[in-house]
């Protein structure tokens, strides 16, 4: 019978850690972000001033159209000049680690705003209605009443 070999592993634990965190820091990022994102662009998306809500539409079915890796290689090849350039930054900076994470929050904000936007569809219309009928505004409403009931019915759905 086969005995793994476990001295083979321990030299490498230290380098296997140090990939753990910034897994965990890439991770942590690219959902906080993308959420925060995707929940202005489903905003946006059911906004009747039709311009924002093309540009919101044609966001998500770009970075829903591309395939993940080409996203990570145009952030990986362009952000960080870009970020050199016009930003200031210097090559001191670990700027693949931003442009990874911001790839990854960019590309998951157009999936989480197509979940919230779903949510936000699924809440019935006299809840807005009964806010509006209250007194308060668009946004609060939308603040105070829409958005928690939604994001009680998607947890499921951000959670996969």
């Amino acid at each position: 019978m086969y005995e793994f070999d476990w001295s083979s592993i321990v030299p490498s634990l230290p380098y296997l850690l140090d990939g753990l965190v910034i897994t965990l820091k890439i991770t942590v990022t690219a959902v906080v972000i993308g959420i925060l994102w995707g929940t202005m662009l489903a905003v946006m998306r059911l906004s009747s001033f039709a311009p924002v809500s093309w540009f919101a539409k044609a966001y998500v079915n770009v970075f829903r159209s591309i395939p993940l890796v080409m996203v990570l290689l145009w952030f990986y090849l362009i952000v960080p000049g870009f970020l050199q350039n016009v930003l200031g930054l210097s090559p001191k900076n670990d700027i693949r680690l931003i442009s990874a994470m911001v790839a990854f929050s960019m590309f998951e904000a157009a999936y989480y705003s197509e979940i919230i936007r779903a949510g936000i569809q699924s809440i019935s219309r006299g809840q807005s209605s009964a806010a509006l009928a209250l007194g308060m505004t668009h946004w609060q409403s939308m603040k105070l009443i829409i958005l928690p009931q939604a994001f009680r019915a998607m947890v499921p759905l951000l959670l996969t």
